[in-house]
């Protein structure tokens, strides 16, 4: 597989992956999908550089970011279906403690989310090391940032939202082959 695959997949991955909640139905799958497009094109990526620490990191991103939203999405569901089990629990002296599950679900998630972008962040810093392709290292960064943020709903939504479109910019501009002179081995 060449350079040209990973910007293909990456870059339409990346699209899909920005589209798919805004599509009723079938957006699940559609972000899927993109999903799918992108850790390919990250592991092409990761292959045509030899440094298997691209694909690692972009890895334990997708592992931390999907774990947070498990454990989020559990905690929810027993603490509501308890809740729903047990009409005690809408008690005003109980109804506190369903509200503090649920927050310290949320407090898991975000957690997560910005151990999954620092991970995606230094992905991204790699990719740009090897490509040459500064916007891998800007979405990384605007990434991390919005994740830090995303309490604050408008603005780490909206800066989630830029890295996800400068994320496409960039595998679309991603070279098409990256010489043996391009390639330079990164101590870390």
């Amino acid at each position: 597989m060449s350079m040209s695959n990973a910007r293909m997949y990456g870059g339409i991955g990346a699209i899909l992956g920005l589209v798919g909640p805004l599509i009723p139905r079938i957006g699940f799958a559609v972000e899927i999908a993109g999903l799918v497009l992108v850790f390919l094109a990250v592991k092409i990526i990761s292959d045509e550089t030899g440094d298997g620490r691209i694909f690692s990191d972009f890895l334990k991103a997708f592992i931390a970011t999907v774990g947070g939203m498990i454990v989020f999405v559990a905690i929810v569901l027993v603490t509501v279906g308890t809740a729903f089990l047990n009409p005690k629990e809408f008690m005003p002296q109980n109804l506190m403690a369903v509200i503090g599950s649920i927050i310290v679900g949320f407090i898991i998630l975000w957690v997560t989310l910005i151990i999954g972008s620092y991970f995606r962040k230094k992905s991204y810093e790699l990719i740009t090391q090897y490509t040459g392709v500064d916007m891998f290292k800007t979405s990384g960064l605007l990434y991390f940032i919005g994740a830090i943020l995303i309490i604050v709903f408008g603005i780490g939504a909206l800066i989630m939202l830029v890295a996800a479109i400068l994320e496409i910019v960039a595998f679309f501009s991603l070279p098409e082959e990256i010489g043996k002179s391009e390639v330079t081995p990164v101590l870390s």
